[in-house]
């Protein structure tokens, strides 16, 4: 995290869950919305749910920064979520989980548009604070409602898509595409790869992602469930444009 001389800075944003109060400290982060609080310090990040009235009865959870932590924004509702990637050292384990998040004020309320700036400013500030454990990774966009968010982890020259499957507590790995149209996609042993040059070669098929040749042939088909159907398409339009440069 940047250093600091003073002991710590503070920013607040209203959002739909509450006012969302960020207090960023040399080599400590704190998120705090309503009942829920986050600590990020000493290769540590604690989820806490506060109990109504006694302090004692909070539900802890802590999980160690092995990986990757990263700040998302969802497109194109602009939540603002932190993930995590559990279990990197078990590949058939690792995956990503949203660990907090807030939903932005209505933008048709009376300031609705400076709320949104303030956490438009809060998140870019977060992002900076968390750079060092991102990775790889340039930028996560989150799309999609609730736990069945998508995540996308932006590489530069890829995209790896991670998607929750049913009674699952992450998300996993669903896919990579590559600015040279190269997708990689899960299969029963490892995975396989096929190439799609064109943004027309991606399309949506009532829960999947589809891929086609220049004829329209199936090449692959990768489901994305629990999102709704303009999520589906916002997401397609985003691989079509990556395999189109």
């Amino acid at each position: 995290m940047a250093y600091r001389d003073d002991a710590g800075d503070g920013l607040e944003a209203p959002t739909a869950d509450g006012t969302l109060s960020a207090e960023l400290a040399p080599h400590a982060i704190k998120l705090s919305v309503g009942s829920r609080t986050l600590h990020i310090a000493d290769k540590f990040a604690t989820v806490i749910e506060h109990h109504k009235r006694r302090a004692s009865r909070d539900h802890r959870v802590s999980l160690k920064i092995e990986g990757c932590l990263v700040v998302a924004r969802d497109v194109p509702h602009e939540d603002l979520g932190v993930w995590i990637e559990v279990d990197p050292k078990v590949p058939a384990r690792v995956g990503m989980r949203r660990i907090f998040g807030v939903e932005p004020v209505n933008l048709m309320e009376p300031g609705g548009l400076s709320a949104l700036a303030s956490l438009d400013r809060l998140a870019a500030r977060l992002r900076t604070e968390l750079a060092q454990h991102a990775g790889k990774i340039r930028r996560a966009i989150e799309i999609g409602r609730g736990l069945d968010k998508v995540l996308v982890a932006d590489h530069g020259d890829r995209f790896v898509v991670y998607a929750r499957r049913l009674f699952r507590d992450r998300a996993r790995f669903a896919m990579s595409i590559h600015d040279d149209g190269r997708i990689v996609i899960p299969a029963k042993k490892g995975t396989a790869e096929i190439t799609v040059k064109s943004q027309h070669g991606v399309t949506v098929w009532g829960d999947y992602i589809r891929f086609a040749d220049p004829h329209g042939t199936d090449l692959a088909k990768v489901s994305i469930p629990w999102i709704e159907p303009e999520d589906r398409n916002e997401l397609a339009r985003r691989i079509g444009q990556l395999v189109n440069r």
